[in-house]
C-alpha cells in the first residue's frame, strides 16, 4: 500500500515531477509526443467572425499530445520515485489550415507540479498538473525564387524550378501577405554585380499560434506505485464502531508489507473507563495480534479513540482510530420497542442483553394495563439473536384508549422488565386471526380466519410478510375460502439458527384494510459459517449522505459515517460461527444514528472482494426511533476503495440508506473459511 511515501512526506520530503519516457528516463520537453489526429473525410472547415467583422474560413484542427511523467518524493536522504505515468491530451484549434497543409507542432517548454493524497498514514493516490507551452503551425512544402548579385559574373545557369502546386490561403492571411509585400524595399543591384535567380525549397506557412495548454491528472495508489529505497513498517488496527461493554480488538505489524512477530504492542485510549487485556499483546508468527477491550459498567455512550503502538527495528509506529464506548449499569437488560399507536393489531419486539452478549431462548411475558389488549404469543421467546415479537389485538370497537404494555423476564435469577404506552383502538368490524406452530422448523402452515360482522369472508386476497425477512411463502397471495380460513406454508433457508420473527397478513375489505400478526420462532439445520470477514472504513470515518423515513417523511442527512462488520472471522485458516457482530455509526451536526450489537441472519461473500451481512440490530441515537432494525450491509471492493451499502428498516416503515465510498481500513479481509489474513 505505499505507506512509505507517507512516512516519508511526514519526514519533511518534497514532491517534485519531470518528463520522461516509457523507462522512466529523463527527457527534453521537445521530446513530447505531439501529432494531428486525422479525419478520414478531412478536416472540417468552420466559417467564423474576424474582430474586425470580417468572415474567413478557418480549418478545425485536432491534436493529441502524449507522454510520461514521473513523481519523485525526497528528503535528501530518503526518495521514492513512481513508476512512468503515461499521459495524453487531445485538444482543437481553428487554423488556417487548407487541404495540401500539414500541422508541425514543436513543445518548447514543461513545467510540472504534483500533490500525494496520504489518507490515515496510507497513500491514497497523486494529483498532477503540468503546463505544455507548444508551437503550431501549418505548413506545405513550396520551392521561391530569389533573386541574387555576385560581385563576379560568371557563367549563365539555366532555371529549372520544380513547380508547386500551392493550397489557396485563407482570404484574410492572403490580404496580409499583399499588403507585407508592398512594405517591402526593392534593392537595386550594383551596376557591377550580375543578378542571377536561386531556387530554393521550403516551407510555406499559413498559420502559426503559440498555445500554452495545461493538463491535470489523478492517478490511484494502485495506478502509480512508487518505490522507495528504505524500509516502513506499520501498524494496522480493528477497532469495532460501538463497543458495548467488552469486544475483541486485532490487528498486525508489517514492515514493508511483510508481517512480523513477536512484536509487543501497547494499548492507549482517551477514557479511563476501557481498559485492555493483554495489555501490551504480542504478535504471532504471522504478525496478527489480539486483546480484549472491556468498558467499565455504568459507562453511558461516549465518543473515544484508541491507539495501538509498537516499536520495531528502532521505529515506533502506531495507530490511532475512534470508537463509541457503553456499558449500561445494569448486568442484564430487557428492551421493549412498540408503536405509538396501534389499531386493531400490531407488533411490540425487544431484546435481551447481559452486557455485550444477547441472550436466546428467554420466555418474555407480556401484560397490558389496562388489560384491553391480547399478545399472540405469549410469552415470547428470544432467538439466537436475543431478540423476541409478538402480535398485539386490540378487540373491534375499542375507542382511543393509552395502554401501559409491560414485558418481563427472569435472566440469571434476575428480574428483568420494561414498558411503552401505546394509544390503541379498533373501529373496524372485520376480524383476522393467525394461527402458527411456536417453532416451525425449516417449514410450516400459517392458517387463519377472516370473518366481517360475525360473517366469514371468502374470495378475499391475502399477502404475507415477516420481519426480519427469513422465509418465503409458498401461496402469497391466498384466497379465503367460502368458511373464511386460509393457509399458505412458510419455507425457511437452510442454515438459518433459531431466529424469533413476526409474520404479519394483511388484506382489505371493501376498502378496509384489516391485518393480524403473531411471533413465531424459526430453524433450519445448525449454521455454519460459508467465509468470513473482517470489514471497516479506514480511519474509522467516511463522509455520506444517508436518506432515512420517519413516519412516512422522508428527509435527508450529511455527516460521517462508520461501518465496522466482524463474521465467522478467526486469523486461522478455519471458521468461527460464534464470532458475530457488526455496528453502524453516523453523525451529522448534532443528530446521531447509531445501529449497536448487530447480529446476523445471513452471510455472502465473493472472491475476496464483496461481503454482505443481513440481521438485525438496535437502533438508537436521537433522530430514528429506538427499536429493532433489520439491516444489510455491503462492501464491494475496487482497489484500495470500498463501495459500501447500508440499509435498514423496522417495524414500523421507518428507514435508514445509503450508499458511499471510502478508503478501506488496513486491516479489512474477506475470504474463505480456509483462508488466512
Amino acid at each position: 500500500m505505499n505507506y512509505e511515501i507517507c512516512a516519508l512526506l511526514r519526514r519533511g520530503g518534497v514532491v517534485s515531477c519531470f518528463l520522461t519516457d516509457s523507462n522512466g528516463d529523463p527527457l527534453d520537453p521537445s521530446a513530447i509526443i505531439c501529432e494531428e489526429i486525422s479525419n478520414p473525410n478531412g478536416r472540417e472547415s468552420v466559417t467564423v467572425m474576424l474582430p474586425t467583422g470580417q468572415e474567413t474560413v478557418l480549418q478545425k484542427i485536432k491534436l493529441l499530445k502524449s507522454g510520461f511523467v514521473v513523481v519523485q518524493v525526497t528528503n535528501g536522504i530518503e526518495t521514492c520515485i513512481s513508476n512512468p505515468i503515461p499521459f495524453s491530451q487531445d485538444e482543437q484549434f481553428l487554423m488556417c489550415a487548407p487541404d495540401g497543409t500539414k500541422i508541425k507542432c514543436m513543445v518548447s517548454d514543461f513545467k510540472c507540479t504534483a500533490r500525494i493524497v496520504c489518507r490515515n498514514g496510507i497513500y491514497q493516490s497523486v494529483d498532477i498538473k503540468f503546463d505544455i507551452c507548444q508551437s503550431i503551425q501549418t505548413v506545405t512544402d513550396a520551392v521561391i525564387e530569389l533573386s541574387g548579385e555576385f560581385c563576379t559574373p560568371r557563367e549563365i545557369i539555366t532555371k529549372s524550378c520544380v513547380k508547386y502546386v500551392l493550397p489557396p490561403s485563407c482570404d484574410v492571411f492572403e490580404k496580409k501577405d499583399v499588403e507585407n509585400r508592398r512594405d517591402t524595399p526593392k534593392i537595386e543591384p550594383s551596376p557591377l554585380q550580375q543578378v542571377e535567380s536561386f531556387c530554393i525549397k521550403t516551407e510555406k506557412v499559413y498559420d502559426w499560434i503559440l498555445q500554452l495548454s495545461k493538463v491535470e491528472l489523478r492517478r490511484s495508489a494502485d495506478e502509480a506505485p512508487f518505490n522507495c529505497n528504505f524500509t516502513v513498517c506499520e501498524i494496522a488496527l480493528f477497532v469495532p464502531a460501538d463497543i458495548v461493554c467488552e469486544r475483541t480488538l486485532s490487528g498486525f505489524v508489517a514492515c514493508d508489507g511483510i508481517r512480523v512477530g513477536g512484536v509487543p504492542v501497547t494499548f492507549t485510549a482517551t477514557s479511563g473507563a476501557i481498559t485492555f487485556s493483554p495489555n501490551p499483546t504480542i504478535t504471532d508468527a504471522f504478525g496478527n495480534f489480539s486483546t480484549i477491550a472491556t468498558v467499565e459498567e455504568g459507562t453511558n455512550p461516549t465518543d473515544i479513540t484508541i491507539t495501538a503502538s509498537a516499536t520495531v527495528g528502532g521505529e515506533n509506529v502506531s495507530n490511532t482510530l475512534p470508537t463509541k464506548i457503553q456499558c449500561l449499569a445494569e448486568p442484564c437488560i430487557l428492551f421493549l420497542f412498540g408503536p405509538e399507536s396501534i389499531s386493531c393489531n400490531g407488533v411490540v419486539d425487544g431484546r435481551v442483553r447481559c452486557g455485550n452478549t444477547v441472550i436466546p431462548e428467554v420466555p418474555v411475558t407480556l401484560t397490558a394495563n389496562p388489560p384491553i389488549v391480547t399478545f399472540d404469543p405469549n410469552p415470547a421467546t428470544t432467538g439466537m439473536n436475543g431478540n423476541y415479537f409478538s402480535g398485539v389485538i386490540v378487540p373491534p370497537g375499542t375507542p382511543p384508549t393509552d395502554v401501559e404494555i409491560t414485558a418481563s423476564a427472569t435472566v440469571d435469577g434476575q428480574m428483568l422488565s420494561a414498558s411503552i404506552t401505546v394509544n390503541v383502538s379498533c373501529a373496524s368490524n372485520c376480524v383476522m386471526t393467525l394461527q402458527a406452530d411456536p417453532l416451525i422448523t425449516c417449514s410450516g402452515e400459517i392458517t387463519g380466519t377472516l370473518f366481517c360482522n360475525g360473517l366469514p369472508v371468502g374470495g378475499a386476497e391475502i399477502f404475507f410478510s415477516d420481519f426480519p425477512a427469513i422465509g418465503t411463502f409458498s401461496l402469497n397471495p391466498t384466497t379465503t375460502e367460502a368458511d373464511g380460513s386460509f393457509t399458505t406454508t412458510l419455507t425457511i433457508p437452510e442454515g438459518t439458527p433459531l431466529l424469533s420473527t413476526a409474520i404479519t397478513a394483511t388484506t382489505t375489505v371493501l376498502g378496509q384494510p384489516v391485518s393480524a400478526s403473531i411471533g413465531i420462532q424459526v430453524e433450519c439445520i445448525t449454521p455454519d459459517c460459508t467465509c468470513k470477514f473482517r470489514i471497516g472504513v479506514s480511519g474509522g470515518s467516511a463522509p455520506a449522505n444517508v436518506d432515512i423515513t420517519i413516519g412516512g417523511a422522508p428527509s435527508s442527512l450529511s455527516g460521517t459515517i462508520n461501518v465496522t462488520a466482524v463474521q465467522c472471522f478467526t486469523a486461522a485458516p478455519m471458521c468461527n460461527p460464534a464470532v458475530d457482530n457488526f455496528n453502524v455509526t453516523f453523525g451529522s451536526g448534532g443528530n446521531t444514528i447509531n445501529f449497536i450489537v448487530g447480529r446476523r441472519i445471513e452471510i455472502n461473500c465473493d472472491d475476496g472482494t464483496f461481503a454482505r451481512v443481513r440481521g438485525t440490530a438496535r437502533a438508537t441515537g436521537n433522530t430514528l426511533p429506538t427499536g429493532l432494525y433489520e439491516v444489510t450491509i455491503t462492501l464491494t471492493i475496487t482497489g484500495s476503495i470500498g463501495h459500501w451499502t447500508v440499509d435498514a428498516t423496522d417495524f414500523m416503515g421507518n428507514t435508514f440508506s445509503t450508499a458511499f465510498t471510502s478508503p478501506l481500513s488496513p486491516i479489512t479481509f474477506i475470504g474463505d473459511c480456509s483462508d488466512r489474513p
